[in-house]
């Protein structure tokens, strides 16, 4: 079995002609998790899947896996709540798309979805130091190691140098966030992040590409994942 649902397949990469096979064979192998992409067209040039598949997918498999909603979208509030109504236990939104305005609102959020796990993504070009201050508003935190909006993208070096430094900053503050890692994890960069202290790693084409994603999942990390 996957240990501490540390590899979580990202959607995003999947193919969508057989969306349910993709997310059935992730369950099969023993993944808790399924990072689930929502793109606006506006915070990043793309779009990907909002709240209508959210529902067909969350209906026919959300007792048999979670899905880590990832909104990279203006407004990210709003939908959080959106998601939040639909059932979603855990959902991420990014800090370079927070206003001062929406302090206030994440913890009436939390008041209104007491069993909601709210995450802080943040892009490549942000820094861990200017985050800090909001970490212990969050459960977890993304960092992300491609540029949001697409797939495929090759990690971008010195990402778990962000790890590293989030990891240390908890233990000395004795915080109880998370930590993900989120593009270009491979059988390389897994174990790379993994070493600098991170929870999870997102993976998608490195998983979904692969012939044989047993050996694809076990490769992410040092130990041995899937039985």
């Amino acid at each position: 079995m996957e240990k501490e649902t540390l590899i979580r397949p990202s959607l995003l990469s999947a193919d969508f002609n057989h969306l349910g096979n993709a997310i059935k064979e992730a369950i099969d192998l023993g993944v808790q998790d399924i990072h689930y992409d929502v793109m606006d067209g506006t915070f990043v040039d793309s779009i990907s899947f909002g709240e209508p598949i959210f529902k067909v997918v969350n209906k026919a498999f959300g007792e048999s896996i979670a899905f880590d909603v990832h909104l990279m979208c203006v407004n990210p509030l709003k939908q959080v709540s959106q998601f939040a109504a639909l059932g979603c236990k855990e959902i991420s939104f990014h800090y370079e798309a927070l206003t001062l305005g929406d302090i206030p609102r994440i913890k009436e959020i939390r008041g209104q979805y007491p069993e909601l796990k709210l995450g802080l993504a943040f892009s490549p070009e942000t820094s861990v130091d200017e985050i800090k201050n909001l970490l212990s508003l969050f459960d977890f935190v993304l960092v992300m190691s491609v540029v949001p909006g697409k797939a495929g993208q090759k990690y971008i070096e010195g990402s778990e140098k962000k790890i590293a430094q989030l990891d240390e900053y908890r233990k000395n503050f004795n915080l109880s966030f998370k930590i993900g890692v989120d593009g270009g994890i491979n059988n390389v960069t897994g174990p790379l992040c993994v070493d600098s202290g991170v929870d999870w790693l997102v993976a998608g084409s490195y998983y979904f590409n692969a012939e044989n994603k047993k050996e694809a999942l076990n490769s992410l990390h040092k130990a041995k994942v899937i039985e």
